[in-house]
């Protein structure tokens, strides 16, 4: 990806930031998969930017679904978009992470199934990718729609 495309992106999301007249510093890159990273740190540290967040990362996916749209719709090729604010994303998977490793000691100690609370299939992903990283456990998701959980039972 050149140079000016990254421009182009950080100029558009800074729009957007002005636009809700939010004081936040736009930081755009490109990863190995290429994926475009967009990490919104506010100006003044003592700011919080938890609004742009919202109730579980609503308004953040919300927030990062119309940017995918404004940098992708004169475009030929679709750019993956993944927005950060201030870190959460990388906080809110971490703390996933927790949940599926303290979860598989809880199904280890119990050798029976436990059930997580419903969650969003990304959420659902990290957990299962945790999950098959340990020994003695192994995942699933049931349910349907909103109801869709993870039970992580003991490997047969």
């Amino acid at each position: 990806m050149d140079t000016q495309t990254v421009t182009d992106i950080q100029k558009i999301t800074a729009d957007l930031l002005s636009h809700l007249e939010v004081a936040a510093e736009p930081v755009v890159e490109v990863d190995e998969s290429e994926v475009i990273k967009i990490n919104i740190t506010p100006e003044q540290p003592e700011e919080g930017l938890g609004f742009l967040i919202g109730y579980h990362g609503e308004t953040l996916k919300s927030l990062q679904a119309i940017l995918a749209l404004m940098i992708n719709r004169e475009r030929e090729e679709w750019f993956r978009i993944a927005v950060d604010v201030d870190g959460y994303r990388l906080r809110h998977e971490e703390s996933l992470r927790s949940l599926a490793r303290r979860t598989a000691e809880k199904t280890l100690f119990l050798k029976e199934p436990v059930e997580l609370s419903p969650m969003s299939a990304s959420d659902r992903r990290i957990i299962h990718l945790q999950i098959a990283q340990l020994k003695g456990v192994m995942s699933e998701s049931t349910g349907e729609g909103w109801e869709r959980r993870v039970i992580v039972k003991p490997e047969a």
